[in-house]
């Protein structure tokens, strides 16, 4: 695999974690997608259970998939290195060029306050499952996907707030 950023192939990508009984749930662009918002976006973001069992079945996915380790915010430099669940849990935020696309894979988003993160347990409580490419996908709640974009705070997450605001308020979103 080159270091080039392959097209996201969300079927593909979802696809892999289902095949091995990955337990996530999706966030980030994605899951606005998935509430009905039109924002594009580049990359999967996945909170998954953080249990060693999960872990080591998604270090299985990610082999599947050939993933590498992005270095560094925005580059297109990887690093082939061995996946398992030890190295998915030492990094907490691991971004991960696929051949289905990127990934990142998250500990958790901002919770109720900047110093408190949601983990999958609590984002799963909250999640809707929806079918997303012939899949069942827990998707994370509007109102959890708005809170990680406000506690972000980037200009592609701030032009986001107004779409995903309006889908929650108009009660459009899921």
């Amino acid at each position: 695999m080159t270091d080039e950023t392959p097209p996201l192939d969300r079927a593909a990508l979802l696809g892999a974690l289902s095949a091995h009984a990955v337990r996530f749930v999706l966030v980030g662009g994605l899951a606005a997608q998935a509430h009905g918002a039109t924002r594009v976006t580049k990359d999967a973001d996945i909170c998954p259970d953080w249990s060693v069992e999960n872990l080591s079945r998604l270090a299985t996915a990610l082999s599947v998939l050939d993933a590498r380790l992005k270095i560094g915010e925005g580059s297109i430099e990887t690093l082939a290195l061995q996946i398992d669940a030890r190295t998915i849990r030492g990094l907490e935020i691991g971004a991960w060029r696929t051949v289905a696309g990127d990934v990142d894979i998250l500990l958790g988003i901002p919770g109720t306050s900047l110093s408190e993160l949601a983990r999958f347990e609590q984002l799963a409580a909250n999640a809707t499952e929806i079918r997303i490419d012939k899949l069942v996908v827990l998707v994370a709640s509007l109102d959890d996907i708005i809170r990680s974009k406000e506690a972000a705070d980037r200009p592609k997450d701030r032009e986001a707030l107004r779409e995903l605001r309006a889908l929650r308020d108009t009660g459009r979103g899921l």
